[in-house]
């Protein structure tokens, strides 16, 4: 039986999470600078599309077994750094390209679904944040699956609210520069050297095992 009563404070600790910078808002402001509004729409509905997937791994409990397999993790986090470097290089490469090739965005949904699946913090977050929120749904050894579920599905659905806004906030902020192409260059550049960064930081996160 779902516990509605912890709402309150879940959606309340959502809200601060979700305005804390982390690597999918820093994905979401280089695709919309990099690539516009279109294209950080897409990678927010890949985003959480993602998301999806850690909410249901924490619900059937598979990120309790995950949690104790740090080679998965850092196999996950391997993946994820090599992926990111290559869309860091991509970028770069295409750095203040002519408008007309730079509207040309393939597979924007792939690479936030990707970005977001390779990052088990996502799962180990979920793992220790949403069972602080079962409420009666944990208690008298009920399964928790249904209360998880439901939180899970929310934050997921407030997190793709903020990815829309962020990214779409990100791709005004190019348009209304597209016709200088030392602007666009700079911008480029700039997303370019957030996937580089976010590929760093996951090999270090293996590195400090």
């Amino acid at each position: 039986m779902l516990d509605v009563s912890v709402l309150p404070a879940f959606l309340l600790a959502v809200m601060v999470i979700l305005v804390t910078p982390g690597p999918d808002m820093a994905f979401m402001i280089a695709t919309g600078i990099n690539q516009g509004r279109g294209a950080a729409v897409r990678g927010a509905f890949g985003v959480t599309t993602a998301m999806g997937i850690w909410v249901l791994i924490a619900a059937t409990g598979l990120g309790v077994a995950l949690a104790q397999v740090p080679a998965a993790l850092d196999a996950i986090r391997l993946v994820g750094a090599a992926y990111l470097g290559f869309l860091a290089v991509t970028t770069w490469r295409r750095a203040g390209a002519a408008v007309a090739e730079a509207a040309v965005v393939p597979n924007v949904f792939r690479r936030g679904f990707v970005v977001n699946i390779t990052n088990p913090k996502v799962a180990l977050f979920f793992v220790a944040f949403l069972p602080q929120f079962l409420g009666t749904a944990g208690a008298s050894g009920q399964s928790p699956f249904a209360q998880i579920l439901m939180l899970g599905l929310l934050l997921q659905l407030a997190g793709l609210a903020t990815d829309l806004a962020i990214g779409s906030a990100a791709g005004v902020f190019r348009d209304a520069v597209l016709s200088r192409r030392r602007v666009r260059l700079a911008l480029d550049a700039a997303a370019g050297t957030v996937y580089g960064g976010l590929a760093v930081l996951l090999v270090a996160d293996v590195a400090r095992g």
